[in-house]
């Protein structure tokens, strides 16, 4: 799309980048803010070219209308004008399916972690099978919640390595029950962090029917992934003695008090036998 003059103006008035790409130049509060809304009421015309404006990441022609695109995001944020904010959010979805840069297409989603809620949400379930992309993808989702456990899970059975890490993250910061299943069934995924990250939900969920699932998992040999999963067995119980399940976290306190005897892990022992006390 051609980019409108004024727009073009407008985003010149915003502050120079210094040698080093920095906002440190000509700055006028005042200036600034009015040219931001200004661009903001222009709406969609004016966010599409925005990011049509941008360039290349670290150079000089990306910076203003990058700072731009964030400041718009802000000032319908702080101005709670909705239907602002969700043509907003909608506009930048609609980029992620367009040729932009990868650079472009993350900065597109960390926006929309930002401003964008369940519009923006199918865009970006479509960027978690994407290795460059579903890092801010699945970020943008935990912090938009409103249907992005659905997305989780319809892409986990696909996602391998890096993808499969993230939508796993994703989940067990989302806490959802209908991940419990999935969550589960990747403890027994070959990838160590993986199982980490499954564990972690679990825990987070205070998943009942996970307590011999996570003693199995912190019973594996020294190391990383032991210190790991013995820690989320310990997050589970807390979780379950909280909710007044007290046998299911006596279950894990007991048995990490008495296999864990080495020297290296008395903490652990000790932290075992403190909570089984209170419990």
């Amino acid at each position: 799309m051609a980019v409108s003059e004024k727009l073009k103006s407008l985003v010149a008035r915003l502050p120079d980048p210094d040698g080093r790409g920095m906002l440190t130049e000509n700055i006028d509060k005042d200036k600034i803010e009015g040219a931001v809304a200004e661009i903001a009421k222009g709406g969609r015309a004016n966010v599409e070219g925005l990011v049509e404006m941008l360039g290349e990441p670290g150079t000089e022609e990306n910076v203003k209308p990058h700072y731009a695109l964030h400041c718009v995001a802000n000032y319908v944020l702080i101005a709670k004008d909705e239907g602002a904010r969700r043509q907003f959010a909608e506009t930048l979805a609609e980029k992620l399916d367009g040729d932009l840069s990868t650079f472009n297409k993350g900065f597109l989603c960390q926006e929309l972690q930002w401003a964008g809620r369940g519009e923006a949400v199918p865009a970006l379930g479509k960027l978690l099978l994407d290795e460059a992309l579903v890092e801010p993808a699945s970020m943008a989702l935990v912090a938009i919640r409103q249907g992005a456990a659905e997305r989780f899970l319809a892409a986990l059975p696909k996602a391998q390595g890096k993808c499969r890490l993230n939508i796993l993250d994703g989940l067990a910061a989302l806490a959802d029950p209908k991940a419990a299943g999935p969550l589960r069934e990747a403890l027994k995924d070959p990838d160590r962090e993986v199982r980490i990250a499954a564990a972690a939900g679990l825990a987070k969920l205070g998943h009942a029917g996970s307590v011999d699932l996570l003693i199995q998992a912190a019973d594996c040999e020294p190391g990383w992934e032991r210190i790991q999963q013995t820690r989320h067995a310990m997050v589970l119980a807390e979780k379950l003695a909280a909710a007044g399940k007290k046998t299911e976290a006596g279950k894990i306190y007991n048995h990490l008090r008495s296999t864990r005897t080495d020297a290296s892990e008395k903490y652990i022992r000790e932290a075992a036998e403190k909570a089984l006390s209170a419990v």
